[in-house]
């Protein structure tokens, strides 16, 4: 086996731990492309390859992210967005003045 074509395939199989599907449906997935692609004697081809799968592999870094980003947003930004809320801030201002006011 080529050693471009085996960090290839380690650099999936690593990709895939964090992947939101699940790892077995990366590295089967890798492993068809690899074998569909298995005939392959040419450097360049190979290189061409080589340099395909690279790219699915940032694409996956880059889903792998976005799911990340999402879950860190939704986490933060429902628990700031409770404190900050303009309405809650203007309701507890006009209850706290209603109080001040008729002494209730």
């Amino acid at each position: 086996m080529h050693p471009l074509v085996r960090n290839l395939y380690k650099r999936f199989v690593i990709i895939g731990r964090d992947y939101p599907v699940a790892s077995p449906y990366v590295k089967d997935k890798a492993k068809l492309a690899f074998q569909k692609n298995f005939h392959l004697t040419d450097e360049v081809d190979i290189k061409r390859a080589v340099a395909r799968g690279r790219w699915m592999c940032r694409e996956l870094v880059g889903v792998i992210q976005l799911k990340k980003y999402r879950a860190m947003r939704h986490r933060y930004t429902a628990a700031e967005g409770e404190a900050a809320d303009p309405m809650a801030v203007a309701s507890a201002a006009a209850a706290s003045a209603a109080q001040e006011k008729f002494g209730v």
